[in-house]
């Protein structure tokens, strides 16, 4: 089988579900040789990772990373000190995942199997036989019934619940946030920011059943004291002078929860400098990440109305002319209220075609003119790229957003662009 065959092959399937337990225990049982941190919430939970594990590697440990989407190659889902697996390993683990599903189901293997349950059986195994010191583990969709949920961890995190999803978790903040409590485990401990009543109730039952700790973060007292295009500086409680190198308030809580969740853990070697460092260091990829300056070109994955709001409230704090969006939205999601969130601040938009199940350019241009707003349809993201780039002043801020999908396609324009044009400039 070719690296691109078995590409094919995963990517394409989506089965009605694989007993994880028996595979993994015909894979050596992995995930219980892996001291585990798992992280759920709906947004914020891949950069609170990213920034778990960054404060782990500062303390002198060997950490895996299990994120997910990817933006451009799915090895970026499996990191090891933030370097992603390389191609012929993830290829070795789809090959030793996939032998141990074919002994259990045999020719029914490709109706059973889900990509994401193989990509975590990959990952698990991968981590385990690298010796990992911690693994960090970013759940999917949910994480009662997420694939993730074979892992215990003594401390686990939940960022955050909002709407989003709702045709697998549910229509409510009640049930998505029954759906995501599931993250603690037995007798362990779970650090959340969130605040509504609705979302408390589910996961104060949720600690009671499994005689687990609850620590819940106010994060209002988060203090910023200084931001601008290189980075953050906040206040929380005793920490003072805490900096951080990415963009927007959400971040500072992002971190914040990162470094609580360190501190649980109890563990001698992360001390104050480790904590910092890791803070300070963490860049996450297609998160309000700043590509360049004169003008500024920005990708952030917002992909609901939560994450757009987030990133309306971090711009609206950072110094440039006119807004640019070039914006995508996949077709599951509420499109009215994410424009609702981030249009305000926006000068113009260029509506494009996010892939996978993204609505058509002209459809949500014509959705963006009824608010009011400039707004030109181009079908193809690298196209609406460049007339956005064409128009732009030096001080005016190019933002891609709405979808990670759109996102992952932009960077990997982005990378190509700069590989065959070095007229650019970044300072």
């Amino acid at each position: 089988m070719t690296y691109d065959q078995m590409l094919q092959k995963l990517y394409g399937l989506k089965g009605s579900g694989l007993d994880l337990e028996r595979i993994l225990a015909l894979l050596g049982d992995p995930h219980r040789r892996l001291r585990a941190v798992r992280i759920a919430g709906t947004n914020g939970k891949g950069s609170v990772s990213a920034f778990l594990a960054q404060i782990l590697q500062e303390s002198g440990y060997r950490v895996g990373l299990f994120t997910s989407p990817h933006l451009i190659a799915p090895e970026e889902r499996i990191q090891i000190n933030r370097r992603p697996i390389p191609s012929e390993e993830f290829q070795r683990e789809f090959e030793r995942v996939w032998f141990a599903i074919e002994q259990l189901y045999g020719a029914e293997s490709e109706q059973r199997a889900r990509f994401f349950e193989v990509l975590t059986l990959m990952a698990l195994d991968y981590f385990a036989h690298q010796h990992v010191d911690y693994a960090v583990i970013e759940c999917g969709v949910g994480a009662r019934r997420d694939a993730t949920r074979v892992i215990a961890s003594t401390v686990s995190v939940l960022t955050n619940v909002a709407l989003d999803h709702v045709e697998t978790l549910g229509p409510t903040i009640a049930q998505i946030a029954y759906e995501k409590s599931a993250v603690v485990a037995e007798g362990g401990v779970l650090i959340t920011g969130e605040s509504q009543p609705d979302a408390l109730r589910e996961i104060e039952r949720e600690v009671l059943r499994k005689k687990a700790q609850l620590r819940r973060l106010d994060l209002e007292k988060i203090s910023l004291v200084h931001q601008d295009w290189d980075g953050q500086i906040f206040r929380w409680h005793s920490w003072k002078d805490v900096r951080i190198g990415m963009l927007g308030a959400h971040q500072c809580a992002n971190a914040v929860l990162a470094l609580e969740a360190a501190l649980a853990l109890h563990d001698p070697h992360i001390d104050e400098r480790a904590l910092r460092a890791g803070l300070e260091k963490t860049r996450w990829p297609g998160r309000m990440e700043l590509l360049r300056k004169k003008p500024y070109v920005m990708l952030d994955g917002a992909k609901n109305p939560a994450g757009l709001s987030a990133l309306r409230q971090a711009l609206q704090r950072l110094s440039f002319e006119r807004l640019l969006l070039v914006m995508g939205i996949s077709d599951r999601k509420d499109v009215d209220a994410m424009l609702d969130a981030i249009l305000p601040i926006a000068d113009e938009v260029i509506a494009t075609q996010a892939e996978f199940r993204g609505i058509s350019a002209e459809f949500l241009a014509q959705r963006v003119r009824e608010y009011g707003r400039r707004c030109r349809g181009i079908p193809q993201p690298s196209e609406a790229l460049e007339a956005t780039l064409a128009q732009a002043d030096d001080e005016d801020l190019v933002c891609v957003t709405g979808s990670l999908f759109l996102v992952g396609a932009a960077k990997a324009w982005w990378d190509k662009r700069q590989t065959n044009y070095d007229g650019s400039s970044d300072d």
